[in-house]
């Protein structure tokens, strides 16, 4: 991808937002952490800078992360679709990468 350095950013930005909470939820999922309310407010600005990165470094692939994240209050922490969903949301910014 290809972008101009003054939107690429949002793109890095949201990137590693999503992976910070990626790891957050796979601590909580293996370890038993628990993270509480620091998870769900890392997920608004998670689902925050993935808006930023769609609408300032738009790539078709980040509209799967927006859908995932959008989807994601609908899934059960612990059950099979809340990990598969946040990987969905992440294979958008893979894509976003890669195609």
């Amino acid at each position: 991808m290809n972008l101009p350095w003054t939107l690429a950013w949002t793109l890095h930005l949201g990137a590693a937002l999503f992976a910070l909470n990626l790891a957050v939820g796979l601590s909580a999922q293996v370890f038993g952490a628990k993270f509480g309310a620091a998870h769900h407010w890392l997920y608004g600005v998670v689902f925050t800078g993935a808006i930023a990165a769609a609408v300032l470094a738009f790539h078709p692939a980040l509209l799967l992360t927006i859908l995932a994240l959008a989807c994601m209050p609908l899934t059960k922490p612990g059950g099979a679709a809340h990990p598969a969903v946040a990987v969905a949301g992440a294979l958008g910014y893979v894509g976003a990468y890669l195609i």
